[in-house]
């Protein structure tokens, strides 16, 4: 017998040691410069993209990204590395505001990480393809081969890098604070 374990979904994660409070401040005072846009938020503030971040409190974040982001594309076989920031866009999510399922196209890398998020503030999900959706009456158990969800806690100061092209949706903030997170694509 023999167990090969195909198509394996990489997802990256490390714990920073930011400033936290200043990248805080910044994205209210971005909110209020900002009307923002709708893209996959519902009920939340996001920020247009960021392409610059010289006079922004997130070159340290930026640095940590381009490292883990060179690591993410040789484990993935990407011959040139991903890790260089195409746009960074800030995500300040009240209670019950959440993001549908999506993806990123034309990028190879995205990520996400947290300035402040309370317990219960929502949590990271990704989803197993639309043709999965009978695995829960298949195989009732869930095992990491049988899970059509598998969900991330937001922790502040916790920066988390995946493939862009892996569907994704954050369930709703049910805290009673704000869930305040920086996302970002890589080419």
């Amino acid at each position: 017998m023999f167990l090969d374990e195909i198509f394996p979904t990489p997802i990256w994660g490390t714990d920073l040691k930011l400033d936290l409070d200043s990248i805080m401040y910044w994205a209210y005072l971005e909110k209020e410069k900002d009307e923002g846009r709708l893209v996959s938020n519902v009920g939340g503030w996001q920020s247009n993209d960021y392409k610059e971040f010289d006079r922004t409190p997130l070159k340290p974040l930026v640095e940590a990204i381009a490292k883990m982001a060179a690591v993410a594309s040789n484990e993935l076989g990407i011959p040139e590395p991903a890790d260089s920031i195409v746009n960074l866009w800030v995500n300040i999510n009240p209670r019950l505001s959440y993001n549908q399922v999506h993806v990123h196209p034309e990028c190879k890398l995205s990520g996400v990480f947290y300035v402040k998020a309370d317990e219960n503030a929502g949590n990271l999900c990704f989803t197993r393809g639309s043709n999965d959706f009978a695995l829960g009456t298949i195989a009732p158990n869930m095992t990491r081969y049988s899970n059509a969800e598998y969900e991330y806690t937001p922790i502040p100061n916790r920066l988390i890098i995946f493939p862009a092209w892996v569907m994704h949706h954050v369930k709703a903030n049910l805290s009673f604070s704000d869930r305040i997170s920086l996302s970002f694509n890589l080419r």
